[in-house]
């Protein structure tokens, strides 16, 4: 008897289903963390920064600009089909608006905010993450957001002390 192997490269997760698991998550942190969930999710973009560095996903030099870090994880996370196109829109070195297109946990991300809780916010997290590594601070807000288009926008502004 022959038996095929398959290798992750033969499959993909499919982002309905990386959706669902993600509201599992994130409904399961916010009844067990309450208002330490969105804590628990910056540590999480910690721990993956750790690993996409580790792997070799992504590569930050400390003299790199803030907003080329963003950049820099906005294509990581683009590459492996987090979303599936990110822009971001440079209005200052300090300051950007980053708009995000096909995002695969919207659903889930809407359904949570919806419901009172706090989403994984998995980009902001990790790009929190890249910014705090260096040293440095930013503060966003959400300036569009289309549900039926899957389409975020955000305006990101670094903060320098």
């Amino acid at each position: 008897m022959i038996s095929k192997v398959i290798t992750l490269e033969d499959k993909y997760i499919k982002s309905e289903f990386f959706d669902i698991i993600n509201y599992a998550i994130c409904r399961a942190v916010n009844e067990y963390l309450n208002r330490k969930a969105i804590d628990f999710f910056r540590r999480v973009g910690e721990y993956h920064l750790d690993e996409a560095l580790k792997r070799g996903f992504i590569k930050i030099d400390m003299e790199d600009k803030p907003l080329d870090i963003l950049i820099k994880i906005a294509k990581f996370l683009e590459s492996v089909g987090y979303m599936e196109k990110i822009h971001i829109h440079k209005l200052s070195e300090d300051e950007a608006i980053v708009e995000m297109h096909g995002v695969s946990v919207t659903k889930s991300s809407v359904n949570l905010i919806r419901e009172g809780k706090q989403p994984s916010h998995f980009m902001t997290n990790i790009m929190l993450a890249a910014l705090k590594r260096c040293g440095i601070k930013a503060e966003l807000e959400d300036v569009e957001f289309d549900e039926e288009k899957g389409r975020f926008k955000e305006r990101w502004k670094i903060l320098r002390t």
